[in-house]
């Protein structure tokens, strides 16, 4: 029976590892190894801890296969947190050799020492209000909400104002998204944070939803004095989805065909963080095509959908008509607004210090089109920092901040990023 337990620890380790290493060229096979991707990779630590001991006892008890087998799952976890934890050299490119030196040590004794920790304390608890109404929905009356976090009273604040937009395909989820070890980590450090309910479709289009991330620029620079905000010191920052509308409204704060009606106060933000956002709609709509379309396709799709929306909530939509409920069409149908909607459209001298995070292994396939952003953003002058995690997942961030490697990596890059450009 104990000879049976290593082996199993041993294989699990070894299996689960080896998961980080695969990548498709098929979108479908990419997409179904999407969420055992992800686990693994934040698992990693875990698996290299029971890949060690499954190697050790079974060297103990002359069980050479569980040996190998933890010896395997070791050294593949082990190459996982060394490769998305590795050093580089964005910083210093964005910012100059003496980044280090303009962070206040008293900011700086507050962020993460390292860019990964076997072992990461828990952020202190932090006052946060939920479903503060800061604006209304022009187009449907209905008030629109966030989520605010501030330092502790302990804390001096820093006068930056972060306005976080959540993923999940324009059509889902929700403020509160698995995000609150992030807020509470960088509302420690005297950071504001608002966490903003954007109006979602089908029911908005993403004229609808940039309305409402400018509503919140404007509501945060007026309410600055209330919240020890520096007017000129608001970032956006966002996760796929919101990740791309963080990008757009960033790049386009005047843009006569992109400002709603009810706002007419400056929306320029003084820098922006993308975790995988898509930034050329056009490149998105092809490369959703190369996806499963899940609904009707087989007896088993259409129950695993059925299933899904019923302990969700939600009413799953096709990845090939998420951006036609978007923008209104195909890009044939509407091809304007797919180049208008497309963060790239708008990189120029004019754009505000910008991060991008990105897994390598992103299961929709948008790794170039964040690589061709970032070229476009630094050919004109712009302070861009590209970090690409290799064997990582869209999502990285999100699933057990704790121990994943990847998401502390990532969470270290956007402190020191938010203190630069303050």
């Amino acid at each position: 029976m104990r000879k049976r337990f290593l082996r199993i620890l041993s294989c699990l380790s070894a299996f689960l590892s080896a998961l980080t290493l695969v990548h498709s060229r098929s979108g479908q096979v990419n997409t179904l190894l999407w969420l055992p991707k992800l686990l693994a990779a934040a698992w990693t630590p875990l698996l290299a801890a029971a890949g060690g001991l499954g190697t050790l006892a079974g060297l103990a008890c002359r069980d050479r296969q569980a040996a190998w087998a933890g010896l395997f799952g070791v050294a593949v976890a082990g190459r996982h947190i060394a490769r998305v934890t590795a050093r580089h050299r964005g910083l210093e490119q964005a910012f100059g050799a003496d980044w280090p030196s303009r962070i206040p040590a008293e900011l700086r004794a507050r962020m993460l020492p390292k860019r990964w920790t076997p072992i990461r304390k828990d952020p202190p608890h932090v006052p946060w209000q939920r479903d503060v109404a800061i604006g209304t929905h022009l187009e449907t009356g209905d008030p629109l909400l966030a989520d605010l976090w501030q330092p502790p009273q302990d804390v001096p604040r820093t006068g930056l104002a972060a306005i976080y937009l959540h993923g999940s395909a324009w059509h889902y989820g929700d403020k509160d998204l698995g995000t609150r070890i992030f807020f509470r980590h960088l509302a420690g450090q005297g950071h504001v944070i608002v966490d903003l309910a954007y109006m979602l479709a089908p029911k908005a289009q993403l004229h609808a939803m940039l309305a409402d991330v400018k509503r919140a620029i404007t509501w945060i620079k007026a309410h600055a004095a209330e919240y020890g905000v520096h007017p000129e010191r608001v970032v956006l920052m966002g996760g796929s989805a919101g990740g791309h509308l963080a990008l757009l409204a960033a790049y386009a704060p005047h843009h006569p065909q992109l400002n709603p009606a009810d706002v007419d106060a400056d929306t320029s933000v003084r820098g922006v963080v993308s975790f995988y956002g898509p930034p050329d709609l056009r490149a998105l709509y092809d490369r959703l095509w190369t996806l499963p379309a899940y609904r009707g396709k087989t007896w088993l799709g259409r129950k695993s959908v059925a299933y899904l929306e019923r302990r969700s909530g939600f009413a799953f939509t096709s990845p090939t008509d998420v951006l036609p409920n978007l923008l209104g069409g195909t890009p044939d149908e509407v091809p304007e607004l797919y180049r208008l909607g497309s963060p790239l459209t708008h990189a120029g001298p004019h754009c505000p210090p910008t991060l991008l995070l990105q897994g390598a292994h992103d299961f929709i396939g948008m790794t170039p089109d964040v690589r061709r952003l970032h070229h476009a953003l630094r050919a004109a002058g712009v302070p861009s920092i590209y970090v690409e995690f290799p064997d990582t997942e869209h999502g990285f961030d999100l699933l057990e901040p704790r121990w994943s490697p990847a998401a502390q990596a990532a969470t270290y890059d956007v402190e020191r990023f938010l203190a630069l450009v303050m």
